[in-house]
């Protein structure tokens, strides 16, 4: 008779512990889109999470009019501060700068990283070189993994 009743209270715990723990699949806390931006952007506060954990970005960029001009960008950059209090400041993107020359260029990337609650996730667009008359739209997506 104990040991049935020791079997039902370890049963009984481990469905508890089980059902309260996260079940691993990331979830969406914030969306973002901007259109028809023609310069530099920013600092926008994207996201400031109310506890610390591992959250990931995922950005998308695309020039909707070129400008005929090889020599501008568009750089995107998150920054955050992790749960160690060290503020960072990365690509948006992990390679080049959306350029402006013509219509239809995209960047995409996915940036990882450990947020301290507390600390807002911020998005700027720097504008560099001969960037004028160009437009572009910007996607993002917030997840807390």
């Amino acid at each position: 008779m104990r040991g049935k009743l020791l079997l039902l209270f370890v049963l009984s715990l481990s469905m508890c512990a089980g059902g309260s723990a996260k079940d691993g699949i990331p979830h969406v806390v914030k969306r973002f889109n901007l259109y028809n931006q023609s310069g530099a952007i920013g600092p926008i506060k994207l996201y400031t999470p109310k506890h610390s954990g591992m959250f990931r970005v995922s950005t998308f960029m695309v020039t909707t009019v070129g400008n005929g001009n090889g020599g501008g960008a568009y750089c995107g950059y998150i920054s955050f501060a992790d749960r160690f209090g060290r503020a960072d400041r990365v690509f948006s993107t992990p390679g080049p700068c959306l350029t402006t020359q013509s219509t239809g260029i995209a960047v995409a990337g996915t940036i990882p990283g450990p947020m301290k609650a507390g600390a807002s996730l911020t998005f700027t667009v720097d504008a560099e070189g001969s960037f004028q008359g160009a437009n572009y739209n910007i996607y993002i997506v917030v997840e807390e993994l």
